[in-house]
Protein backbone atom coordinates (compact mmCIF):
# COMPACT_ATOMS: atom_id res chain seq x y z
CA UNK A 1 0.00 0.00 0.00
CA UNK A 2 3.18 2.44 0.12
CA UNK A 3 2.39 3.65 -3.40
CA UNK A 4 -1.65 3.75 -2.88
CA UNK A 5 -1.21 7.77 -3.34
CA UNK A 6 0.74 7.52 -6.31
CA UNK A 7 -2.35 5.80 -8.03
CA UNK A 8 -4.32 9.05 -8.15
CA UNK A 9 -6.53 8.24 -11.06
CA UNK A 10 -8.07 5.21 -9.65
CA UNK A 11 -8.19 5.84 -6.23
CA UNK A 12 -9.71 8.72 -6.94
CA UNK A 13 -12.57 7.45 -8.96
CA UNK A 14 -12.70 4.63 -5.82
CA UNK A 15 -12.51 7.39 -2.86
CA UNK A 16 -15.67 9.28 -5.09
CA UNK A 17 -17.53 6.21 -4.78
CA UNK A 18 -16.72 5.33 -1.05
CA UNK A 19 -17.65 9.21 -0.65
CA UNK A 20 -20.76 9.06 -1.82
CA UNK A 21 -20.49 10.72 -5.36
CA UNK A 22 -23.77 11.64 -7.14
CA UNK A 23 -22.63 11.35 -10.33
CA UNK A 24 -24.15 7.93 -10.89
CA UNK A 25 -22.44 6.35 -14.10
CA UNK A 26 -18.42 6.41 -12.61
CA UNK A 27 -17.30 3.43 -13.47
CA UNK A 28 -15.72 0.99 -11.02
CA UNK A 29 -12.17 -0.81 -11.84
CA UNK A 30 -13.23 -4.71 -12.44
CA UNK A 31 -17.18 -3.85 -11.64
CA UNK A 32 -19.05 -6.36 -14.67
CA UNK A 33 -16.76 -9.29 -14.12
CA UNK A 34 -19.35 -11.73 -12.61
CA UNK A 35 -21.77 -8.92 -12.20
CA UNK A 36 -24.87 -10.73 -11.60
CA UNK A 37 -28.45 -9.38 -12.49
CA UNK A 38 -30.76 -8.55 -10.21
CA UNK A 39 -34.69 -9.03 -10.56
CA UNK A 40 -36.34 -6.35 -8.89
CA UNK A 41 -39.89 -7.85 -9.18
CA UNK A 42 -39.08 -10.32 -6.27
CA UNK A 43 -37.74 -7.80 -4.04
CA UNK A 44 -39.66 -5.56 -1.37
CA UNK A 45 -39.07 -1.72 -1.22
CA UNK A 46 -39.89 0.65 1.52
CA UNK A 47 -40.26 4.23 0.47
CA UNK A 48 -40.25 6.71 3.26
CA UNK A 49 -41.12 10.20 2.32
CA UNK A 50 -43.24 13.14 3.75
CA UNK A 51 -44.28 14.53 0.64
CA UNK A 52 -47.35 12.28 -1.03
CA UNK A 53 -46.18 14.11 -4.46
CA UNK A 54 -42.85 12.45 -3.89
CA UNK A 55 -44.31 9.08 -3.06
CA UNK A 56 -46.14 9.38 -6.03
CA UNK A 57 -43.47 10.11 -8.40
CA UNK A 58 -41.01 7.36 -6.80
CA UNK A 59 -43.36 4.81 -7.67
CA UNK A 60 -43.40 5.84 -11.25
CA UNK A 61 -40.08 5.49 -10.94
CA UNK A 62 -39.80 1.73 -9.33
CA UNK A 63 -41.95 0.71 -11.82
CA UNK A 64 -39.96 1.74 -14.71
CA UNK A 65 -37.38 -1.11 -13.95
CA UNK A 66 -40.32 -3.58 -12.61
CA UNK A 67 -40.71 -2.90 -9.39
CA UNK A 68 -44.09 -3.66 -8.16
CA UNK A 69 -43.63 -4.28 -4.52
CA UNK A 70 -43.35 -0.85 -2.90
CA UNK A 71 -45.34 0.27 -0.07
CA UNK A 72 -44.67 3.93 1.58
CA UNK A 73 -43.86 5.38 4.97
CA UNK A 74 -44.51 9.04 5.70
CA UNK A 75 -42.45 9.41 8.89
CA UNK A 76 -39.80 7.59 11.07
CA UNK A 77 -41.84 6.07 14.05
CA UNK A 78 -44.45 4.74 11.34
CA UNK A 79 -41.55 3.41 9.25
CA UNK A 80 -39.64 1.85 12.10
CA UNK A 81 -43.42 -0.09 12.61
CA UNK A 82 -43.55 -0.95 9.45
CA UNK A 83 -39.45 -2.38 9.52
CA UNK A 84 -40.73 -4.66 12.27
CA UNK A 85 -43.15 -5.91 10.75
CA UNK A 86 -41.82 -6.46 7.57
CA UNK A 87 -38.57 -8.23 5.50
CA UNK A 88 -37.85 -5.26 2.99
CA UNK A 89 -34.95 -5.71 0.61
CA UNK A 90 -33.96 -2.08 -0.06
CA UNK A 91 -35.34 1.37 1.70
CA UNK A 92 -35.47 4.24 -0.05
CA UNK A 93 -35.62 7.20 2.71
CA UNK A 94 -35.78 10.63 2.10
CA UNK A 95 -32.52 12.32 4.12
CA UNK A 96 -34.88 15.31 5.90
CA UNK A 97 -37.68 13.45 7.91
CA UNK A 98 -38.88 16.73 10.14
CA UNK A 99 -38.37 17.80 13.38
CA UNK A 100 -34.09 17.93 13.38
CA UNK A 101 -34.54 14.05 12.60
CA UNK A 102 -32.99 12.59 9.57
CA UNK A 103 -32.51 9.67 7.27
CA UNK A 104 -29.44 9.10 9.62
CA UNK A 105 -31.08 9.26 12.48
CA UNK A 106 -33.00 6.41 11.36
CA UNK A 107 -30.45 3.96 9.78
CA UNK A 108 -29.16 4.07 13.15
CA UNK A 109 -31.72 3.08 15.18
CA UNK A 110 -32.52 0.24 12.60
CA UNK A 111 -29.23 -0.83 12.85
CA UNK A 112 -29.06 -0.70 16.87
CA UNK A 113 -32.16 -2.70 17.49
CA UNK A 114 -30.99 -4.95 14.53
CA UNK A 115 -34.34 -4.75 12.45
CA UNK A 116 -32.39 -4.80 9.19
CA UNK A 117 -31.18 -7.36 7.63
CA UNK A 118 -27.63 -7.37 6.15
CA UNK A 119 -28.13 -8.14 2.72
CA UNK A 120 -30.95 -5.06 2.59
CA UNK A 121 -30.26 -2.12 0.48
CA UNK A 122 -30.99 1.32 2.48
CA UNK A 123 -30.22 4.65 0.16
CA UNK A 124 -31.07 8.48 1.61
CA UNK A 125 -32.64 10.80 -1.57
CA UNK A 126 -32.46 13.62 -0.78
CA UNK A 127 -33.01 17.57 -3.15
CA UNK A 128 -29.92 19.11 -1.28
CA UNK A 129 -26.19 19.11 -2.18
CA UNK A 130 -25.77 20.23 1.42
CA UNK A 131 -27.22 17.22 2.63
CA UNK A 132 -24.18 15.27 0.56
CA UNK A 133 -21.85 16.21 2.60
CA UNK A 134 -22.90 15.19 6.01
CA UNK A 135 -23.77 11.95 4.41
CA UNK A 136 -20.60 11.62 3.15
CA UNK A 137 -18.64 12.05 6.53
CA UNK A 138 -20.84 9.94 8.73
CA UNK A 139 -19.43 6.64 9.82
CA UNK A 140 -22.64 4.89 10.04
CA UNK A 141 -23.25 5.96 6.00
CA UNK A 142 -26.42 4.49 4.02
CA UNK A 143 -25.53 2.38 1.29
CA UNK A 144 -25.47 4.80 -0.92
CA UNK A 145 -27.38 8.23 -1.53
CA UNK A 146 -29.22 9.69 -4.66
CA UNK A 147 -29.97 13.26 -5.29
CA UNK A 148 -33.25 14.46 -6.52
CA UNK A 149 -34.11 14.57 -9.67
CA UNK A 150 -33.04 11.12 -10.99
CA UNK A 151 -34.65 8.75 -13.37
CA UNK A 152 -35.41 4.77 -12.92
CA UNK A 153 -32.54 4.53 -15.30
CA UNK A 154 -30.49 6.20 -12.65
CA UNK A 155 -31.67 4.65 -9.67
CA UNK A 156 -31.47 1.21 -11.53
CA UNK A 157 -27.51 1.48 -11.64
CA UNK A 158 -26.91 2.54 -8.03
CA UNK A 159 -29.29 -0.20 -6.94
CA UNK A 160 -27.26 -2.89 -9.37
CA UNK A 161 -23.58 -1.67 -8.45
CA UNK A 162 -24.80 -1.90 -4.16
CA UNK A 163 -26.13 -5.36 -4.81
CA UNK A 164 -22.69 -6.49 -6.52
CA UNK A 165 -20.73 -4.84 -3.63
CA UNK A 166 -22.69 -6.88 -1.25
CA UNK A 167 -22.09 -9.63 -2.46
CA UNK A 168 -18.31 -8.82 -2.50
CA UNK A 169 -18.90 -8.02 1.13
CA UNK A 170 -20.55 -11.17 1.91
CA UNK A 171 -18.04 -12.12 4.05
CA UNK A 172 -16.96 -9.61 6.05
CA UNK A 173 -20.29 -8.60 6.84
CA UNK A 174 -20.64 -12.20 8.12
CA UNK A 175 -17.54 -11.49 10.46
CA UNK A 176 -19.24 -8.52 11.53
CA UNK A 177 -22.32 -10.00 12.57
CA UNK A 178 -20.23 -12.65 14.78
CA UNK A 179 -18.31 -10.13 16.33
CA UNK A 180 -15.10 -12.17 15.07
CA UNK A 181 -13.11 -8.80 14.36
CA UNK A 182 -9.60 -9.93 13.60
CA UNK A 183 -11.56 -12.58 10.51
CA UNK A 184 -12.67 -9.23 9.28
CA UNK A 185 -9.71 -7.46 9.48
CA UNK A 186 -7.79 -9.87 8.42
CA UNK A 187 -10.27 -9.68 5.03
CA UNK A 188 -9.73 -6.30 5.25
CA UNK A 189 -6.04 -6.17 4.91
CA UNK A 190 -6.19 -9.07 2.04
CA UNK A 191 -8.23 -7.00 -0.39
CA UNK A 192 -6.20 -3.66 0.04
CA UNK A 193 -3.28 -5.89 -0.44
CA UNK A 194 -4.12 -6.56 -3.97
CA UNK A 195 -5.78 -3.52 -4.75
CA UNK A 196 -9.63 -4.75 -5.00
CA UNK A 197 -11.73 -3.07 -6.86
CA UNK A 198 -13.84 -1.85 -3.74
CA UNK A 199 -10.19 -0.71 -2.48
CA UNK A 200 -11.22 2.28 -0.77
CA UNK A 201 -14.94 0.70 0.98
CA UNK A 202 -12.04 -1.77 2.80
CA UNK A 203 -9.88 0.98 4.08
CA UNK A 204 -12.87 2.30 5.14
CA UNK A 205 -14.70 -0.80 7.48
CA UNK A 206 -10.30 -1.20 8.48
CA UNK A 207 -10.89 2.06 10.24
CA UNK A 208 -13.91 1.27 11.19
CA UNK A 209 -12.49 -2.28 12.95
CA UNK A 210 -9.65 -1.02 14.39
CA UNK A 211 -11.62 1.89 16.20
CA UNK A 212 -14.38 -0.56 17.54
CA UNK A 213 -11.65 -2.63 19.12
CA UNK A 214 -9.58 0.36 20.36
CA UNK A 215 -6.33 -0.01 18.13
CA UNK A 216 -6.32 3.55 17.81
CA UNK A 217 -2.72 3.97 16.42
CA UNK A 218 -4.10 1.71 13.27
CA UNK A 219 -7.31 3.48 12.66
CA UNK A 220 -5.04 6.58 12.57
CA UNK A 221 -2.45 5.33 10.33
CA UNK A 222 -5.29 3.59 7.90
CA UNK A 223 -7.61 6.91 8.05
CA UNK A 224 -4.20 8.83 7.21
CA UNK A 225 -3.50 6.99 4.55
CA UNK A 226 -6.58 7.42 2.15
CA UNK A 227 -6.15 11.27 3.31
CA UNK A 228 -2.70 11.44 1.50
CA UNK A 229 -4.07 10.24 -1.38
CA UNK A 230 -7.67 12.09 -1.46
CA UNK A 231 -9.57 14.26 0.96
CA UNK A 232 -12.78 12.15 2.05
CA UNK A 233 -15.05 13.60 4.48
CA UNK A 234 -15.44 10.23 6.39
CA UNK A 235 -12.06 9.72 6.42
CA UNK A 236 -11.21 13.19 8.12
CA UNK A 237 -14.34 12.60 10.89
CA UNK A 238 -12.33 8.65 11.58
CA UNK A 239 -8.80 10.29 11.93
CA UNK A 240 -10.14 12.62 14.46
CA UNK A 241 -12.08 10.07 16.78
CA UNK A 242 -8.31 7.69 16.42
CA UNK A 243 -6.30 11.11 17.74
CA UNK A 244 -8.86 11.69 20.27
CA UNK A 245 -8.85 8.35 21.82
CA UNK A 246 -4.97 8.80 21.44
CA UNK A 247 -4.97 12.17 23.80
CA UNK A 248 -3.74 14.22 20.98
CA UNK A 249 -6.62 16.58 21.80
CA UNK A 250 -5.14 19.82 19.97
CA UNK A 251 -4.92 18.16 16.42
CA UNK A 252 -8.32 16.17 16.97
CA UNK A 253 -9.96 19.49 18.02
CA UNK A 254 -8.54 21.05 14.53
CA UNK A 255 -9.85 18.28 12.49
CA UNK A 256 -13.07 18.28 13.76
CA UNK A 257 -13.46 22.05 13.48
CA UNK A 258 -12.24 22.19 9.71
CA UNK A 259 -14.88 19.49 8.89
CA UNK A 260 -17.64 22.41 10.11
CA UNK A 261 -16.20 24.90 8.89
CA UNK A 262 -16.95 23.21 5.30
CA UNK A 263 -20.51 22.00 6.87
CA UNK A 264 -21.87 23.09 9.70
CA UNK A 265 -24.34 20.25 9.75
CA UNK A 266 -21.90 17.33 10.22
CA UNK A 267 -23.80 16.98 13.33
CA UNK A 268 -21.09 14.17 15.25
CA UNK A 269 -18.64 16.38 14.76
CA UNK A 270 -20.21 18.80 16.99
CA UNK A 271 -20.99 15.87 19.84
CA UNK A 272 -16.81 15.15 19.35
CA UNK A 273 -15.97 18.89 20.06
CA UNK A 274 -18.17 18.67 23.17
CA UNK A 275 -15.99 15.63 24.12
CA UNK A 276 -12.82 17.16 23.57
CA UNK A 277 -13.95 20.14 25.71
CA UNK A 278 -14.45 18.40 28.73
CA UNK A 279 -11.83 15.80 28.35
CA UNK A 280 -9.72 19.34 28.86
CA UNK A 281 -12.20 20.72 31.40
CA UNK A 282 -13.58 23.34 29.31
CA UNK A 283 -17.07 22.30 30.47
CA UNK A 284 -18.62 25.57 29.85
CA UNK A 285 -17.42 25.34 26.03
CA UNK A 286 -18.82 21.88 26.26
CA UNK A 287 -22.38 22.77 27.20
CA UNK A 288 -22.20 25.98 24.19
CA UNK A 289 -20.90 23.36 21.77
CA UNK A 290 -24.25 20.90 22.49
CA UNK A 291 -26.41 23.56 22.25
CA UNK A 292 -24.99 24.89 19.28
CA UNK A 293 -25.43 21.45 17.62
CA UNK A 294 -29.35 21.11 19.13
CA UNK A 295 -30.27 24.15 17.35
CA UNK A 296 -29.68 22.58 14.10
CA UNK A 297 -31.38 19.42 14.86
CA UNK A 298 -32.62 18.60 18.11
CA UNK A 299 -34.12 15.17 17.51
CA UNK A 300 -31.39 13.15 18.79
CA UNK A 301 -31.63 11.55 22.22
CA UNK A 302 -28.09 11.01 23.08
CA UNK A 303 -27.39 14.71 22.09
CA UNK A 304 -30.23 15.85 24.46
CA UNK A 305 -28.80 13.32 26.97
CA UNK A 306 -25.38 14.90 27.02
CA UNK A 307 -25.97 18.13 27.28
CA UNK A 308 -28.16 17.76 30.13
CA UNK A 309 -25.32 15.96 31.93
CA UNK A 310 -23.02 18.81 31.37
CA UNK A 311 -25.54 21.30 32.24
CA UNK A 312 -25.69 19.67 35.10
CA UNK A 313 -22.26 19.71 36.04
CA UNK A 314 -22.16 23.22 35.28
CA UNK A 315 -25.39 24.39 37.77
CA UNK A 316 -27.29 25.22 34.71
CA UNK A 317 -30.39 23.07 36.14
CA UNK A 318 -32.72 25.21 34.11
CA UNK A 319 -31.02 23.78 30.87
CA UNK A 320 -30.47 20.54 32.09
CA UNK A 321 -33.87 20.22 33.22
CA UNK A 322 -34.90 21.59 29.18
CA UNK A 323 -32.98 19.12 28.05
CA UNK A 324 -34.18 15.71 30.05
CA UNK A 325 -37.37 16.52 29.11
CA UNK A 326 -36.80 16.86 25.63
CA UNK A 327 -34.93 13.13 26.05
CA UNK A 328 -37.86 11.89 27.29
CA UNK A 329 -40.02 13.33 24.76
CA UNK A 330 -37.92 11.93 21.82
CA UNK A 331 -37.38 8.57 23.34
CA UNK A 332 -41.09 7.92 24.49
CA UNK A 333 -41.79 5.46 21.89
CA UNK A 334 -38.33 4.25 20.79
CA UNK A 335 -35.95 2.04 21.51
CA UNK A 336 -34.01 4.79 23.79
CA UNK A 337 -36.94 4.84 26.09
CA UNK A 338 -35.07 5.33 29.45
CA UNK A 339 -36.85 5.40 33.31
CA UNK A 340 -32.95 6.59 34.31
CA UNK A 341 -33.58 9.66 31.95
CA UNK A 342 -36.52 10.72 34.45
CA UNK A 343 -34.00 10.26 37.43
CA UNK A 344 -31.93 12.71 35.82
CA UNK A 345 -34.55 15.45 35.01
CA UNK A 346 -36.07 14.95 38.44
CA UNK A 347 -32.33 15.43 40.07
CA UNK A 348 -32.39 18.97 37.68
CA UNK A 349 -35.63 20.17 39.04
CA UNK A 350 -34.67 19.55 42.61
CA UNK A 351 -31.64 21.39 41.84
CA UNK A 352 -33.68 24.10 40.39
CA UNK A 353 -35.84 24.19 43.52
CA UNK A 354 -39.23 22.65 41.67
CA UNK A 355 -39.67 19.99 44.30
CA UNK A 356 -43.02 19.43 42.93
CA UNK A 357 -42.08 18.87 39.52
CA UNK A 358 -39.45 16.27 40.53
CA UNK A 359 -42.19 14.57 42.30
CA UNK A 360 -43.86 14.34 39.23
CA UNK A 361 -40.86 12.95 37.30
CA UNK A 362 -40.85 9.73 40.20
CA UNK A 363 -44.73 9.45 39.60
CA UNK A 364 -44.53 9.23 35.92
CA UNK A 365 -41.54 6.77 35.88
CA UNK A 366 -44.34 4.30 38.29
CA UNK A 367 -46.66 5.00 35.70
CA UNK A 368 -45.07 4.86 32.42
CA UNK A 369 -42.47 1.67 33.68
CA UNK A 370 -45.30 0.19 36.08
CA UNK A 371 -44.27 -3.39 35.08
CA UNK A 372 -40.45 -3.10 35.13
CA UNK A 373 -39.08 -4.03 39.19
CA UNK A 374 -36.28 -2.21 38.36
CA UNK A 375 -37.59 1.22 37.65
CA UNK A 376 -39.75 0.87 40.17
CA UNK A 377 -36.85 0.99 42.56
CA UNK A 378 -35.55 4.14 40.85
CA UNK A 379 -38.76 5.27 41.61
CA UNK A 380 -38.66 4.84 44.72
CA UNK A 381 -35.31 6.68 45.23
CA UNK A 382 -36.65 9.34 43.41
CA UNK A 383 -39.33 9.79 46.09
CA UNK A 384 -36.34 9.54 48.65
CA UNK A 385 -34.40 12.26 47.38
CA UNK A 386 -37.83 14.68 46.72
CA UNK A 387 -38.47 14.08 50.49
CA UNK A 388 -34.70 14.73 51.41
CA UNK A 389 -35.13 17.79 49.55
CA UNK A 390 -38.91 18.80 51.03
CA UNK A 391 -36.81 18.40 54.28
CA UNK A 392 -38.81 15.33 55.85
CA UNK A 393 -36.17 12.98 57.08
CA UNK A 394 -38.26 10.79 58.79
CA UNK A 395 -40.74 9.94 55.73
CA UNK A 396 -37.33 9.71 53.36
CA UNK A 397 -36.03 7.61 55.85
CA UNK A 398 -39.24 5.24 55.52
CA UNK A 399 -38.99 5.23 51.93
CA UNK A 400 -35.35 4.78 51.25
CA UNK A 401 -35.55 1.88 53.58
CA UNK A 402 -38.52 0.40 50.61
CA UNK A 403 -35.61 1.34 48.20
CA UNK A 404 -33.08 -0.46 49.39
CA UNK A 405 -35.26 -3.78 49.98
CA UNK A 406 -36.00 -3.64 46.50
CA UNK A 407 -32.46 -3.11 45.76
CA UNK A 408 -31.59 -6.28 47.69
CA UNK A 409 -34.44 -8.54 45.63
CA UNK A 410 -33.05 -7.17 42.53
CA UNK A 411 -29.49 -8.92 43.24
CA UNK A 412 -27.53 -7.97 40.21
CA UNK A 413 -29.84 -6.79 38.00
CA UNK A 414 -29.62 -3.34 38.85
CA UNK A 415 -27.94 -0.82 35.98
CA UNK A 416 -25.48 1.02 37.67
CA UNK A 417 -26.96 4.55 37.16
CA UNK A 418 -29.38 3.43 39.73
CA UNK A 419 -27.71 1.89 42.51
CA UNK A 420 -26.18 5.16 42.00
CA UNK A 421 -28.60 7.26 42.68
CA UNK A 422 -29.72 4.96 45.57
CA UNK A 423 -26.00 5.63 47.01
CA UNK A 424 -26.46 9.13 46.78
CA UNK A 425 -29.89 9.12 48.75
CA UNK A 426 -28.06 6.54 51.58
CA UNK A 427 -25.32 9.54 52.22
CA UNK A 428 -27.46 11.82 52.03
CA UNK A 429 -29.62 10.39 55.00
CA UNK A 430 -26.36 9.71 56.82
CA UNK A 431 -26.10 5.74 55.80
CA UNK A 432 -22.85 5.93 54.81
CA UNK A 433 -21.77 2.05 55.18
CA UNK A 434 -24.41 1.23 53.22
CA UNK A 435 -23.51 3.37 50.62
CA UNK A 436 -19.88 2.93 50.42
CA UNK A 437 -21.36 -0.78 49.70
CA UNK A 438 -22.66 0.44 46.55
CA UNK A 439 -20.25 2.58 45.30
CA UNK A 440 -17.26 -0.07 46.33
CA UNK A 441 -18.80 -3.04 44.29
CA UNK A 442 -19.70 -0.31 41.51
CA UNK A 443 -16.14 1.30 41.45
CA UNK A 444 -14.44 -2.62 41.57
CA UNK A 445 -16.56 -4.13 38.83
CA UNK A 446 -15.26 -1.02 36.17
CA UNK A 447 -12.20 0.29 38.21
CA UNK A 448 -10.58 1.07 34.50
CA UNK A 449 -14.21 2.72 33.01
CA UNK A 450 -13.39 6.54 32.95
CA UNK A 451 -17.17 7.30 32.19
CA UNK A 452 -18.21 5.53 35.35
CA UNK A 453 -15.52 6.86 37.66
CA UNK A 454 -16.59 10.35 36.74
CA UNK A 455 -20.09 9.93 37.91
CA UNK A 456 -19.12 8.21 41.22
CA UNK A 457 -17.03 11.40 41.60
CA UNK A 458 -19.62 13.81 40.75
CA UNK A 459 -21.58 12.21 43.00
CA UNK A 460 -19.48 12.61 45.98
CA UNK A 461 -18.99 16.04 44.81
CA UNK A 462 -22.66 16.30 45.04
CA UNK A 463 -23.12 14.83 48.39
CA UNK A 464 -19.87 16.80 49.54
CA UNK A 465 -17.62 14.13 50.46
CA UNK A 466 -15.07 14.62 47.01
CA UNK A 467 -12.09 13.35 48.65
CA UNK A 468 -13.86 10.30 50.11
CA UNK A 469 -14.92 9.47 46.43
CA UNK A 470 -11.28 10.30 45.08
CA UNK A 471 -9.79 7.55 48.01
CA UNK A 472 -12.20 5.59 47.41
CA UNK A 473 -11.46 5.20 43.48
CA UNK A 474 -7.64 5.09 44.02
CA UNK A 475 -7.79 2.49 46.85
CA UNK A 476 -10.04 0.02 45.08
CA UNK A 477 -7.90 0.10 41.54
CA UNK A 478 -4.80 -0.12 44.07
CA UNK A 479 -6.72 -3.60 45.56
CA UNK A 480 -6.87 -4.62 41.76
CA UNK A 481 -3.72 -4.21 40.82
CA UNK A 482 -2.12 -5.98 43.70
CA UNK A 483 -4.56 -9.21 43.57
CA UNK A 484 -3.10 -9.40 39.66
CA UNK A 485 0.29 -8.83 40.66
CA UNK A 486 0.14 -11.39 43.42
CA UNK A 487 -1.37 -13.92 40.91
CA UNK A 488 1.51 -13.18 38.50
CA UNK A 489 4.13 -13.91 40.69
CA UNK A 490 2.51 -16.87 42.19
CA UNK A 491 2.24 -17.85 38.03
CA UNK A 492 6.02 -16.84 37.55
CA UNK A 493 7.00 -19.09 40.83
CA UNK A 494 5.22 -22.46 39.24
CA UNK A 495 2.10 -22.16 41.33
CA UNK A 496 -0.18 -22.24 38.54
CA UNK A 497 -2.81 -23.64 40.54
CA UNK A 498 -2.75 -21.01 43.35
CA UNK A 499 -2.53 -18.10 40.40
CA UNK A 500 -6.16 -19.35 38.77
CA UNK A 501 -7.71 -20.08 42.53
CA UNK A 502 -6.97 -15.98 42.83
CA UNK A 503 -8.26 -14.77 40.03
CA UNK A 504 -11.57 -17.11 40.45
CA UNK A 505 -12.11 -15.37 43.80
CA UNK A 506 -11.62 -12.28 42.54
CA UNK A 507 -14.34 -13.17 39.75
CA UNK A 508 -16.32 -14.01 42.43
CA UNK A 509 -16.33 -10.75 43.92
CA UNK A 510 -15.96 -8.64 40.85
CA UNK A 511 -18.61 -10.33 38.77
CA UNK A 512 -18.94 -7.73 36.15
CA UNK A 513 -15.07 -6.76 36.36
CA UNK A 514 -13.87 -7.00 32.19
CA UNK A 515 -10.56 -6.93 33.43
CA UNK A 516 -10.63 -9.20 36.08
CA UNK A 517 -12.16 -12.33 33.47
CA UNK A 518 -9.85 -11.68 31.32
CA UNK A 519 -6.96 -12.14 33.36
CA UNK A 520 -8.51 -14.93 34.91
CA UNK A 521 -9.01 -16.89 31.82
CA UNK A 522 -5.38 -15.65 30.66
CA UNK A 523 -3.97 -18.14 34.27
CA UNK A 524 -6.51 -21.15 33.11
CA UNK A 525 -4.93 -21.18 29.54
CA UNK A 526 -1.43 -20.47 31.00
CA UNK A 527 -2.70 -23.27 33.05
CA UNK A 528 -3.61 -25.68 30.34
CA UNK A 529 -0.80 -25.23 28.27
CA UNK A 530 1.94 -26.05 30.97
CA UNK A 531 0.16 -28.65 32.63
CA UNK A 532 -2.82 -30.38 30.47
CA UNK A 533 -5.96 -30.58 29.75
CA UNK A 534 -8.72 -29.31 32.56
CA UNK A 535 -11.92 -29.98 31.98
CA UNK A 536 -13.52 -27.49 35.08
CA UNK A 537 -10.97 -24.22 34.33
CA UNK A 538 -11.68 -24.80 30.49
CA UNK A 539 -15.68 -24.44 30.75
CA UNK A 540 -15.41 -21.77 33.76
CA UNK A 541 -12.78 -19.67 30.89
CA UNK A 542 -15.59 -20.27 28.36
CA UNK A 543 -18.25 -18.73 30.82
CA UNK A 544 -16.03 -16.06 31.58
CA UNK A 545 -15.40 -15.48 27.93
CA UNK A 546 -19.42 -14.84 27.43
CA UNK A 547 -19.67 -13.18 30.16
CA UNK A 548 -16.76 -10.92 28.93
CA UNK A 549 -18.47 -11.26 25.00
CA UNK A 550 -21.90 -9.91 26.60
CA UNK A 551 -20.27 -6.95 28.18
CA UNK A 552 -17.12 -5.60 26.12
CA UNK A 553 -17.37 -7.54 22.86
CA UNK A 554 -14.55 -5.70 21.01
CA UNK A 555 -12.31 -5.54 23.64
CA UNK A 556 -9.00 -6.85 22.18
CA UNK A 557 -7.60 -8.62 24.59
CA UNK A 558 -10.79 -10.41 25.06
CA UNK A 559 -10.48 -11.49 21.07
CA UNK A 560 -7.24 -12.60 21.53
CA UNK A 561 -7.68 -14.76 24.48
CA UNK A 562 -10.86 -16.08 22.80
CA UNK A 563 -8.51 -16.81 19.48
CA UNK A 564 -6.16 -18.69 21.78
CA UNK A 565 -9.07 -20.37 23.75
CA UNK A 566 -10.25 -22.11 20.76
CA UNK A 567 -6.82 -22.80 20.27
CA UNK A 568 -6.19 -24.45 23.12
CA UNK A 569 -9.35 -26.54 22.58
CA UNK A 570 -8.41 -27.84 18.57
CA UNK A 571 -4.82 -28.45 20.34
CA UNK A 572 -6.20 -30.96 23.13
CA UNK A 573 -9.48 -32.41 21.32
CA UNK A 574 -8.40 -32.48 18.12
Amino acid sequence: MADLAGQSALFAARAARAGGDDSPGVPTPGYGQGRIEVDYETKRFLVIDAVQEMRSAMNATLSSFGVTKIEYSHRATEAIGMVKRGDYDVILCDFDLGHGYDGLHLLEELKMRNLIKPSAIFMIVTGERRSRMVISAAELAPDDYLLKPFTGEELKQRLDRIYNKKVEFESLDAAMLNEDYFKALNECNERIARKDPFLVDFLKMKGKIALTIGDYGQARDTYQMVLNAREIPWAKVGLAKALFHLKEYAASRALFEGILAENDRVMEAYDWLAKIHQAEHEHPEAQATLEKALTLSAANVSRQKKLGEVAMRNGDFETAAKSFQQTINIAKYSFWRDAGDYSSLAKAHLGAGNVNEAAKAAADVRREFRYDAKAEMLATVMETQVAIKQGNDSRAQQILNKAKQQFANLGDEVPDQFALELAEACYHLGEDAAAGEIVQKLVRNHHEDTAMLERVSAMYEAVGKPELGQEMIESTAKAIVGINNEAVRMAQSGDLEGAVQKFIKAVEEMPANVQVMLNAVNAMLAYVSRLGWHQEYMELAQAYLERVKALEPASVKYLKLKDAYQTARRRFRS
